[in-house]
């Protein structure tokens, strides 16, 4: 490539990487980076960083990029990050605002990505990449809501749910737990895997497992002390069903190299997930 066309390449206003088997797009961000495949992720750096390897990937620092805006802007590559982008917006996401999130999923999320990290039993890199990668999942249903392009069935049921002055918070916490474990976990074990150069073995079960539970366990504590909250027993059961999602994960890892299959695979996963999410979210209160 010739020096001109070089620095044509480099003034390009969008540049598309593979990040964590997830496709980021940042807008006008100068000269190119490196590829999320060009080498293996550092250590952790702290209970919810990242190794220097991820953060440079997107030319990062500790804290990570700044929030994915309307105009499309850059995934948070970091736990960090994550927690940092559902913090600023959690006030539009309460208030219902398009585009901002829902809250009780946005506070959630950022409650398990801080404590799945920060769990000494955990493998630090996977679950690092694991829980990034399912508040990733969840982000970009919101902004694809947002603009009006297709989204999953299940987070298209939440998302369309949240209203701060008629829904149950504890209901759509719920509705939005089970769909990152019935819908996203599986897909995120294989992106993470692949990206570690991993083959899904009893570690990462045990971590998933982990993840899970957390998920679970902040459910519970958001229902303490609602009267309504044993309504819901059931979704939590629902949720605790750690091998049903790790055969989920086994299964779409066994899928790979046959895209169709896969793509039948995930469909499936959707429909199930939404139809666990209308019903809960269509229950009475």
């Amino acid at each position: 490539m010739t020096d001109r066309a070089m620095m044509g390449a480099m003034r390009m206003g969008t540049t598309t990487a593979e990040v964590i088997g997830s496709r980021v797009i940042a807008a006008a961000l100068g000269p190119s980076r490196p590829s999320a495949r060009s080498g293996p992720l550092g250590p952790a750096a702290g209970p919810t960083g990242a190794g220097p390897a991820v953060r440079a990937l997107a030319g990062i620092g500790p804290r990570g990029p700044e929030v994915p805006g309307p105009a499309g802007a850059v995934e948070p590559l970091t736990p960090q990050g994550i927690v940092d982008v559902l913090a600023r917006l959690q006030a539009g996401a309460d208030a219902g605002r398009r585009g901002e999130g829902v809250g009780p999923v946005n506070r959630l999320l950022s409650a398990v990505v801080g404590a799945a990290v920060d769990d000494v039993g955990a493998d630090r890199e996977f679950a690092a990449g694991m829980v990034t990668e399912l508040a990733k999942r969840y982000l970009r249903a919101v902004r694809g809501h947002a603009r009006g392009t297709p989204v999953p069935r299940a987070w298209q049921e939440v998302i369309d749910r949240w209203d701060p002055a008629t829904a149950d918070p504890g209901r759509i916490a719920l509705a939005g737990g089970l769909t990152l474990v019935g819908l996203d976990l599986a897909p995120a074990v294989v992106s993470i895997c692949t990206l570690l150069g991993r083959t899904p073995g009893p570690a990462e079960r045990a971590d998933v497992q982990t993840i899970i539970g957390l998920i679970a366990h902040r459910l519970e504590a958001a229902g303490a002390g609602d009267p309504g909250a044993a309504a819901d027993d059931a979704g939590l059961g629902l949720l605790l069903s750690h091998h049903d999602a790790w055969r989920q994960a086994e299964h779409l890892w066994a899928l790979r190299g046959r895209p169709s299959e896969a793509e039948v695979e995930r469909s499936a996963m959707d429909w199930r997930a939404g139809l666990v999410a209308r019903g809960l979210l269509a229950g009475p209160g």
